[in-house]
Protein backbone atom coordinates (compact mmCIF):
# COMPACT_ATOMS: atom_id res chain seq x y z
CA UNK A 1 0.00 0.00 0.00
CA UNK A 2 0.95 3.77 -1.15
CA UNK A 3 -0.09 5.42 2.10
CA UNK A 4 1.06 8.23 0.64
CA UNK A 5 -1.94 8.33 -1.95
CA UNK A 6 -4.62 7.12 -0.22
CA UNK A 7 -7.47 9.03 0.21
CA UNK A 8 -10.44 7.46 2.81
CA UNK A 9 -13.68 7.26 0.84
CA UNK A 10 -15.67 7.74 4.31
CA UNK A 11 -14.66 8.61 7.84
CA UNK A 12 -16.07 7.34 11.77
CA UNK A 13 -15.46 6.32 14.83
CA UNK A 14 -15.38 3.60 17.55
CA UNK A 15 -16.38 3.98 21.09
CA UNK A 16 -15.36 1.39 23.78
CA UNK A 17 -17.06 2.16 27.07
CA UNK A 18 -14.96 0.30 29.52
CA UNK A 19 -15.98 0.14 33.09
CA UNK A 20 -15.43 -2.04 36.42
CA UNK A 21 -13.42 -4.64 34.05
CA UNK A 22 -16.00 -5.09 31.45
CA UNK A 23 -15.81 -3.53 27.80
CA UNK A 24 -19.55 -2.33 26.28
CA UNK A 25 -19.49 -4.19 22.55
CA UNK A 26 -22.32 -4.76 20.20
CA UNK A 27 -23.87 -7.82 17.77
CA UNK A 28 -23.80 -5.00 14.56
CA UNK A 29 -27.24 -5.78 12.82
CA UNK A 30 -26.60 -3.68 9.60
CA UNK A 31 -24.13 -2.32 7.83
CA UNK A 32 -20.33 -2.94 6.94
CA UNK A 33 -19.69 -5.61 9.23
CA UNK A 34 -23.44 -6.59 9.65
CA UNK A 35 -23.11 -9.97 12.53
CA UNK A 36 -19.81 -9.06 13.44
CA UNK A 37 -19.02 -7.75 17.40
CA UNK A 38 -17.70 -4.14 17.72
CA UNK A 39 -17.98 -1.12 19.34
CA UNK A 40 -20.89 1.43 18.84
CA UNK A 41 -19.69 3.44 16.37
CA UNK A 42 -20.39 4.99 12.65
CA UNK A 43 -19.42 7.30 10.02
CA UNK A 44 -19.08 11.07 10.58
CA UNK A 45 -21.37 13.88 9.22
CA UNK A 46 -20.23 16.74 7.45
CA UNK A 47 -18.54 19.67 10.25
CA UNK A 48 -18.43 17.34 12.90
CA UNK A 49 -15.55 16.12 14.78
CA UNK A 50 -15.03 12.70 15.56
CA UNK A 51 -15.52 13.39 19.25
CA UNK A 52 -18.89 14.68 18.46
CA UNK A 53 -20.05 12.05 15.97
CA UNK A 54 -18.59 9.08 18.85
CA UNK A 55 -21.01 10.71 21.60
CA UNK A 56 -23.66 10.82 18.81
CA UNK A 57 -23.27 7.43 17.55
CA UNK A 58 -23.02 5.29 20.94
CA UNK A 59 -26.47 7.17 21.85
CA UNK A 60 -28.17 6.05 18.68
CA UNK A 61 -26.68 2.70 18.21
CA UNK A 62 -27.11 1.80 22.27
CA UNK A 63 -28.98 4.42 23.53
CA UNK A 64 -26.19 5.49 26.41
CA UNK A 65 -24.41 8.71 26.85
CA UNK A 66 -20.62 8.02 27.03
CA UNK A 67 -18.50 10.19 29.12
CA UNK A 68 -14.54 10.78 29.82
CA UNK A 69 -13.58 10.46 26.28
CA UNK A 70 -9.95 9.30 25.58
CA UNK A 71 -8.89 9.57 21.88
CA UNK A 72 -6.17 6.60 21.40
CA UNK A 73 -5.86 5.48 18.05
CA UNK A 74 -6.25 5.72 14.31
CA UNK A 75 -7.29 2.96 11.83
CA UNK A 76 -6.76 2.99 8.04
CA UNK A 77 -8.48 0.35 6.03
CA UNK A 78 -8.11 -0.19 2.41
CA UNK A 79 -10.25 -2.76 1.07
CA UNK A 80 -9.17 -4.38 -2.56
CA UNK A 81 -12.35 -3.49 -4.18
CA UNK A 82 -11.75 -0.11 -3.37
CA UNK A 83 -13.43 1.15 -0.36
CA UNK A 84 -11.73 2.77 2.23
CA UNK A 85 -12.09 3.96 5.53
CA UNK A 86 -10.26 6.27 8.45
CA UNK A 87 -11.40 5.68 12.07
CA UNK A 88 -10.61 7.38 15.22
CA UNK A 89 -10.93 5.31 18.32
CA UNK A 90 -12.00 6.63 21.87
CA UNK A 91 -12.25 4.46 24.84
CA UNK A 92 -15.11 6.10 27.37
CA UNK A 93 -14.60 5.12 31.03
CA UNK A 94 -18.37 5.77 32.17
CA UNK A 95 -22.03 6.19 30.75
CA UNK A 96 -25.27 7.55 30.83
CA UNK A 97 -27.90 5.22 30.85
CA UNK A 98 -28.55 1.26 30.41
CA UNK A 99 -27.78 0.18 26.85
CA UNK A 100 -30.67 -1.26 25.38
CA UNK A 101 -30.87 -2.99 21.33
CA UNK A 102 -32.11 -0.31 18.72
CA UNK A 103 -32.01 -0.90 14.61
CA UNK A 104 -28.11 -0.80 14.39
CA UNK A 105 -27.07 -3.05 17.29
CA UNK A 106 -27.76 -5.75 20.21
CA UNK A 107 -25.20 -4.47 23.06
CA UNK A 108 -23.91 -6.60 25.59
CA UNK A 109 -21.04 -6.07 28.49
CA UNK A 110 -17.99 -8.25 27.96
CA UNK A 111 -15.27 -9.34 30.29
CA UNK A 112 -12.07 -7.28 29.18
CA UNK A 113 -10.22 -11.08 29.51
CA UNK A 114 -13.33 -12.31 27.54
CA UNK A 115 -14.00 -10.33 24.44
CA UNK A 116 -14.58 -12.54 21.32
CA UNK A 117 -11.93 -11.66 19.19
CA UNK A 118 -13.24 -14.91 16.82
CA UNK A 119 -16.45 -12.82 15.86
CA UNK A 120 -14.71 -9.46 15.35
CA UNK A 121 -12.98 -8.03 12.15
CA UNK A 122 -9.30 -9.64 11.95
CA UNK A 123 -7.60 -6.13 12.72
CA UNK A 124 -9.12 -5.82 16.28
CA UNK A 125 -6.80 -8.17 17.83
CA UNK A 126 -4.20 -6.50 16.60
CA UNK A 127 -4.94 -3.49 18.32
CA UNK A 128 -7.53 -4.08 21.19
CA UNK A 129 -6.06 -5.53 23.58
CA UNK A 130 -3.47 -2.92 23.85
CA UNK A 131 -6.18 -0.65 23.98
CA UNK A 132 -7.88 -2.11 26.61
CA UNK A 133 -4.63 -2.46 28.31
CA UNK A 134 -4.20 1.74 28.56
CA UNK A 135 -2.16 1.88 25.37
CA UNK A 136 -2.17 4.27 22.24
CA UNK A 137 -1.94 2.85 18.94
CA UNK A 138 -1.86 3.46 14.79
CA UNK A 139 -2.76 0.75 12.32
CA UNK A 140 -3.28 0.63 8.63
CA UNK A 141 -4.97 -2.53 7.45
CA UNK A 142 -5.41 -3.99 3.37
CA UNK A 143 -8.58 -6.38 3.16
CA UNK A 144 -9.99 -8.40 0.59
CA UNK A 145 -13.45 -8.72 1.92
CA UNK A 146 -13.18 -9.83 5.55
CA UNK A 147 -9.38 -11.24 4.78
CA UNK A 148 -6.98 -8.92 6.27
CA UNK A 149 -4.01 -8.98 3.91
CA UNK A 150 -1.17 -6.75 4.81
CA UNK A 151 -0.87 -4.89 8.58
CA UNK A 152 1.01 -2.43 10.21
CA UNK A 153 0.19 -1.83 13.52
CA UNK A 154 2.15 0.48 16.20
CA UNK A 155 2.11 1.25 19.28
CA UNK A 156 2.77 4.71 21.22
CA UNK A 157 2.84 3.71 25.06
CA UNK A 158 0.02 4.56 27.32
CA UNK A 159 -2.55 7.10 27.44
CA UNK A 160 -1.19 10.17 29.33
CA UNK A 161 -2.43 13.66 29.09
CA UNK A 162 -0.38 15.47 31.22
CA UNK A 163 2.63 14.64 29.24
CA UNK A 164 0.46 17.52 26.25
CA UNK A 165 -0.65 16.32 23.03
CA UNK A 166 2.16 16.40 20.06
CA UNK A 167 2.42 18.49 17.32
CA UNK A 168 4.52 18.73 13.95
CA UNK A 169 5.23 22.28 12.77
CA UNK A 170 5.99 21.58 9.30
CA UNK A 171 8.21 24.46 7.92
CA UNK A 172 9.98 26.84 10.68
CA UNK A 173 9.63 30.25 8.99
CA UNK A 174 8.35 33.47 9.26
CA UNK A 175 4.76 31.83 10.54
CA UNK A 176 5.90 28.33 11.53
CA UNK A 177 8.34 28.95 14.07
CA UNK A 178 5.81 31.89 16.37
CA UNK A 179 3.56 28.78 16.03
CA UNK A 180 5.85 26.34 17.11
CA UNK A 181 6.85 28.59 19.81
CA UNK A 182 3.15 29.25 20.80
CA UNK A 183 2.17 25.57 20.71
CA UNK A 184 4.99 25.00 23.05
CA UNK A 185 4.20 27.56 25.26
CA UNK A 186 0.68 26.59 25.28
CA UNK A 187 2.10 22.71 26.73
CA UNK A 188 2.55 20.97 23.71
CA UNK A 189 5.29 18.63 22.78
CA UNK A 190 6.54 20.34 19.71
CA UNK A 191 9.04 18.99 16.97
CA UNK A 192 9.89 21.64 13.88
CA UNK A 193 10.63 20.60 10.64
CA UNK A 194 12.66 22.65 7.91
CA UNK A 195 13.76 22.20 4.68
CA UNK A 196 17.59 22.55 5.15
CA UNK A 197 20.33 21.38 7.56
CA UNK A 198 21.52 24.99 7.95
CA UNK A 199 18.13 26.04 8.63
CA UNK A 200 17.75 23.60 11.42
CA UNK A 201 21.06 24.44 12.96
CA UNK A 202 19.97 28.03 13.33
CA UNK A 203 17.03 26.54 15.09
CA UNK A 204 19.38 24.42 17.74
CA UNK A 205 18.60 26.95 20.38
CA UNK A 206 14.74 26.52 20.24
CA UNK A 207 12.97 24.92 23.58
CA UNK A 208 11.71 22.13 20.93
CA UNK A 209 13.62 20.15 18.44
CA UNK A 210 14.16 21.16 14.94
CA UNK A 211 14.90 18.61 12.22
CA UNK A 212 15.57 18.85 8.53
CA UNK A 213 13.56 16.89 6.02
CA UNK A 214 12.27 17.19 2.42
CA UNK A 215 8.75 16.87 3.35
CA UNK A 216 7.88 16.14 -0.48
CA UNK A 217 10.13 13.10 -0.43
CA UNK A 218 8.71 9.91 1.48
CA UNK A 219 11.89 8.35 2.30
CA UNK A 220 13.39 11.65 4.05
CA UNK A 221 10.26 12.22 5.98
CA UNK A 222 10.48 8.54 6.92
CA UNK A 223 14.01 8.93 8.43
CA UNK A 224 13.67 12.19 9.91
CA UNK A 225 10.35 12.23 11.34
CA UNK A 226 9.68 8.00 11.21
CA UNK A 227 9.60 8.31 14.98
CA UNK A 228 6.86 10.94 15.33
CA UNK A 229 4.25 8.22 13.60
CA UNK A 230 1.11 8.73 14.92
CA UNK A 231 1.39 12.07 15.86
CA UNK A 232 -1.28 14.21 17.19
CA UNK A 233 -1.28 17.02 14.74
CA UNK A 234 0.77 18.07 11.79
CA UNK A 235 0.64 21.47 11.03
CA UNK A 236 1.62 22.19 7.29
CA UNK A 237 3.25 25.53 6.81
CA UNK A 238 5.88 25.30 4.65
CA UNK A 239 6.49 27.50 1.95
CA UNK A 240 7.16 26.94 -1.21
CA UNK A 241 9.47 30.36 -1.30
CA UNK A 242 9.10 32.25 -5.29
CA UNK A 243 9.04 28.86 -6.66
CA UNK A 244 6.59 28.33 -9.19
CA UNK A 245 3.66 25.85 -10.27
CA UNK A 246 5.91 22.90 -9.95
CA UNK A 247 7.50 23.79 -6.33
CA UNK A 248 3.42 24.75 -5.36
CA UNK A 249 2.78 20.92 -6.71
CA UNK A 250 6.27 19.40 -4.71
CA UNK A 251 5.77 21.67 -0.85
CA UNK A 252 2.32 21.51 -0.75
CA UNK A 253 0.15 18.95 -3.04
CA UNK A 254 3.10 16.49 -2.36
CA UNK A 255 3.84 17.58 0.92
CA UNK A 256 0.28 17.25 2.28
CA UNK A 257 0.25 13.57 1.13
CA UNK A 258 3.58 12.64 2.50
CA UNK A 259 2.97 14.12 5.95
CA UNK A 260 -0.10 12.64 6.21
CA UNK A 261 0.92 9.29 4.47
CA UNK A 262 4.34 8.26 6.52
CA UNK A 263 3.30 9.68 9.85
CA UNK A 264 -0.47 9.01 9.91
CA UNK A 265 -1.39 12.09 12.21
CA UNK A 266 -4.84 12.48 13.73
CA UNK A 267 -5.38 15.33 11.96
CA UNK A 268 -3.81 17.45 9.37
CA UNK A 269 -4.14 21.49 9.31
CA UNK A 270 -2.91 23.13 5.97
CA UNK A 271 -2.15 26.76 5.34
CA UNK A 272 -3.69 27.53 2.52
CA UNK A 273 -4.42 31.50 0.89
CA UNK A 274 -7.09 33.85 0.85
CA UNK A 275 -6.02 34.33 -2.82
CA UNK A 276 -8.10 30.85 -4.01
CA UNK A 277 -11.24 33.44 -3.95
CA UNK A 278 -10.78 35.18 -7.19
CA UNK A 279 -13.82 37.38 -6.39
CA UNK A 280 -13.29 41.03 -8.13
CA UNK A 281 -16.39 42.69 -7.22
CA UNK A 282 -15.46 44.18 -4.07
CA UNK A 283 -18.04 41.89 -1.59
CA UNK A 284 -17.49 40.00 1.53
CA UNK A 285 -16.31 36.43 0.71
CA UNK A 286 -16.99 33.18 3.56
CA UNK A 287 -16.26 29.42 3.12
CA UNK A 288 -19.19 29.08 1.32
CA UNK A 289 -17.94 31.74 -1.39
CA UNK A 290 -16.94 29.91 -4.78
CA UNK A 291 -13.08 29.84 -4.71
CA UNK A 292 -12.40 28.98 -8.48
CA UNK A 293 -8.68 30.59 -8.74
CA UNK A 294 -7.49 31.24 -12.23
CA UNK A 295 -3.95 30.62 -12.42
CA UNK A 296 -1.99 26.93 -11.93
CA UNK A 297 -0.52 27.85 -8.66
CA UNK A 298 -4.17 28.59 -7.31
CA UNK A 299 -5.45 25.73 -8.71
CA UNK A 300 -2.41 23.12 -7.23
CA UNK A 301 -3.76 24.97 -3.57
CA UNK A 302 -7.28 24.28 -4.34
CA UNK A 303 -6.09 20.48 -5.05
CA UNK A 304 -4.29 20.54 -1.78
CA UNK A 305 -7.93 21.33 0.13
CA UNK A 306 -9.31 19.46 -1.19
CA UNK A 307 -6.95 16.51 -0.15
CA UNK A 308 -6.84 17.91 3.25
CA UNK A 309 -10.40 18.16 3.14
CA UNK A 310 -10.76 14.27 2.46
CA UNK A 311 -8.77 13.29 5.30
CA UNK A 312 -10.51 15.10 7.89
CA UNK A 313 -8.51 18.02 7.98
CA UNK A 314 -9.10 21.23 8.27
CA UNK A 315 -7.57 24.26 5.66
CA UNK A 316 -6.51 27.91 7.52
CA UNK A 317 -6.65 30.16 4.46
CA UNK A 318 -4.70 32.56 5.19
CA UNK A 319 -4.64 36.60 4.21
CA UNK A 320 -1.42 38.82 3.28
CA UNK A 321 0.57 37.86 6.17
CA UNK A 322 2.57 40.45 7.78
CA UNK A 323 4.61 40.93 11.49
CA UNK A 324 7.75 42.59 12.54
CA UNK A 325 10.67 42.56 9.62
CA UNK A 326 7.52 41.50 7.39
CA UNK A 327 5.82 44.13 5.97
CA UNK A 328 5.19 44.99 2.32
CA UNK A 329 2.74 47.80 2.79
CA UNK A 330 5.20 49.48 5.56
CA UNK A 331 8.34 48.53 3.37
CA UNK A 332 6.83 50.51 -0.08
CA UNK A 333 5.27 53.34 2.02
CA UNK A 334 8.54 54.28 3.93
CA UNK A 335 11.35 53.70 0.94
CA UNK A 336 8.66 56.15 -1.68
CA UNK A 337 7.77 52.80 -3.97
CA UNK A 338 3.99 52.57 -2.82
CA UNK A 339 1.42 53.76 -5.77
CA UNK A 340 -2.13 53.57 -5.25
CA UNK A 341 -3.31 51.72 -7.91
CA UNK A 342 -5.94 53.24 -10.12
CA UNK A 343 -9.08 54.45 -8.14
CA UNK A 344 -7.55 52.99 -5.04
CA UNK A 345 -10.52 51.08 -4.20
CA UNK A 346 -9.16 47.46 -3.68
CA UNK A 347 -9.71 45.98 -0.88
CA UNK A 348 -6.84 44.53 1.01
CA UNK A 349 -6.96 41.56 3.50
CA UNK A 350 -4.05 41.34 5.75
CA UNK A 351 -3.13 38.94 9.17
CA UNK A 352 -0.58 39.72 11.38
CA UNK A 353 1.90 36.88 11.91
CA UNK A 354 1.28 36.42 15.25
CA UNK A 355 -2.79 36.42 14.56
CA UNK A 356 -2.13 33.37 12.73
CA UNK A 357 -0.07 31.55 15.13
CA UNK A 358 -3.04 31.77 17.99
CA UNK A 359 -5.56 30.97 15.27
CA UNK A 360 -3.58 27.79 14.16
CA UNK A 361 -3.47 27.03 17.81
CA UNK A 362 -7.20 27.29 18.34
CA UNK A 363 -7.60 24.88 14.65
CA UNK A 364 -5.33 21.91 16.66
CA UNK A 365 -7.04 22.72 20.38
CA UNK A 366 -10.74 22.09 18.86
CA UNK A 367 -10.00 19.67 15.69
CA UNK A 368 -12.99 21.26 13.70
CA UNK A 369 -12.70 20.33 10.57
CA UNK A 370 -13.20 22.28 7.13
CA UNK A 371 -12.30 25.30 5.69
CA UNK A 372 -11.20 28.60 7.80
CA UNK A 373 -10.66 31.84 6.68
CA UNK A 374 -7.50 32.89 8.87
CA UNK A 375 -7.40 37.18 7.91
CA UNK A 376 -8.18 39.84 10.46
CA UNK A 377 -11.67 41.64 11.22
CA UNK A 378 -11.32 44.90 9.17
CA UNK A 379 -9.97 45.06 5.24
CA UNK A 380 -8.83 48.38 3.81
CA UNK A 381 -8.91 49.87 0.89
CA UNK A 382 -5.97 51.03 -0.64
CA UNK A 383 -6.17 54.43 -1.01
CA UNK A 384 -7.70 54.89 3.25
CA UNK A 385 -4.75 53.02 3.91
CA UNK A 386 -2.29 54.78 2.32
CA UNK A 387 -4.23 58.19 3.55
CA UNK A 388 -3.89 56.49 6.84
CA UNK A 389 -0.27 55.98 6.81
CA UNK A 390 0.74 59.16 5.55
CA UNK A 391 -0.86 61.84 8.41
CA UNK A 392 0.26 58.96 11.02
CA UNK A 393 3.63 59.23 9.83
CA UNK A 394 3.25 63.16 8.40
CA UNK A 395 4.64 62.14 4.93
CA UNK A 396 3.69 62.42 1.38
CA UNK A 397 0.77 60.18 0.04
CA UNK A 398 1.76 57.74 -3.06
CA UNK A 399 1.04 58.68 -6.52
CA UNK A 400 -1.27 57.53 -8.41
CA UNK A 401 -0.72 54.38 -11.65
CA UNK A 402 -2.33 51.84 -12.95
CA UNK A 403 -3.54 48.68 -11.96
CA UNK A 404 -0.65 45.95 -11.32
CA UNK A 405 -2.82 42.65 -12.79
CA UNK A 406 0.89 40.81 -13.20
CA UNK A 407 0.10 39.54 -9.17
CA UNK A 408 1.66 36.05 -8.95
CA UNK A 409 -1.78 34.81 -7.59
CA UNK A 410 -3.96 37.09 -9.92
CA UNK A 411 -5.80 40.39 -9.41
CA UNK A 412 -8.63 40.19 -6.94
CA UNK A 413 -10.69 42.59 -5.08
CA UNK A 414 -12.69 41.29 -2.24
CA UNK A 415 -13.46 40.95 1.28
CA UNK A 416 -12.70 38.13 3.79
CA UNK A 417 -14.91 36.92 6.51
CA UNK A 418 -13.44 35.36 9.39
CA UNK A 419 -16.39 34.28 11.39
CA UNK A 420 -16.09 31.01 11.39
CA UNK A 421 -12.84 31.15 12.94
CA UNK A 422 -14.02 33.18 15.43
CA UNK A 423 -16.97 31.43 16.14
CA UNK A 424 -14.45 28.62 17.75
CA UNK A 425 -13.68 31.60 20.44
CA UNK A 426 -10.44 32.88 18.13
CA UNK A 427 -9.96 36.36 18.17
CA UNK A 428 -7.21 38.21 16.31
CA UNK A 429 -5.40 40.91 18.44
CA UNK A 430 -4.59 43.04 15.81
CA UNK A 431 -8.55 43.44 14.07
CA UNK A 432 -6.71 45.85 11.34
CA UNK A 433 -3.73 46.71 10.42
CA UNK A 434 -3.97 50.26 11.81
CA UNK A 435 -3.74 48.29 15.42
CA UNK A 436 -0.53 46.80 14.58
CA UNK A 437 1.30 49.60 13.67
CA UNK A 438 0.31 51.41 16.62
CA UNK A 439 0.35 48.70 18.88
CA UNK A 440 2.98 46.36 18.24
CA UNK A 441 6.26 48.01 18.87
CA UNK A 442 8.46 46.16 16.75
CA UNK A 443 6.55 46.22 13.67
CA UNK A 444 7.26 49.95 12.60
CA UNK A 445 10.83 50.49 13.67
CA UNK A 446 11.81 46.88 11.26
CA UNK A 447 9.84 48.12 8.28
CA UNK A 448 11.89 51.61 8.63
CA UNK A 449 15.28 49.48 9.43
CA UNK A 450 14.72 47.29 6.42
CA UNK A 451 14.39 50.34 4.33
CA UNK A 452 17.30 51.60 5.53
CA UNK A 453 19.49 48.46 5.14
CA UNK A 454 17.94 48.41 1.55
CA UNK A 455 19.23 51.87 0.52
CA UNK A 456 23.00 51.37 2.40
CA UNK A 457 22.85 48.15 0.52
CA UNK A 458 22.06 50.26 -3.03
CA UNK A 459 24.55 52.71 -1.81
CA UNK A 460 27.39 50.02 -1.88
Amino acid sequence: MDWTRWIPKERANLCFVVKAGRVLLIQKKRGLGAGKVNAPGGKLEPGETALEAAVRETREEVGVTPLGLEERGLLRFQFVDGYSLSCIVFVANDLIGEPYATDEADPFWADVGSVPYDQMWADDREWLPELLSGGTFTGSFLFDGEKMLEKDVRFHGPYAPQAGRSVLVAGCGFVGLAAARLFHGAGWRVTGCTHSPESAEALSGEDFPVVSCDISDEASVAAGLGEKYGVDVVVHCASSGKGGADAYRQVYLRGAQVLCGVLAPRQLIFTGSTSVYAQTDGGWVSEESPADPPRETGRILRETEEWVLAHGGAVARLAGIYGPGRSVLLRKYFSGEAVIEGDGRRWINQVHRDDVATGLLRLAESGAPGLFNLGDSRPLEQRALYEWLAERFAGPLPPEGPVNLDRKRGWTHKQVDNARLRGLGWEPRYPSFFDAVENDPELVVLARAAVSQEAADGAD
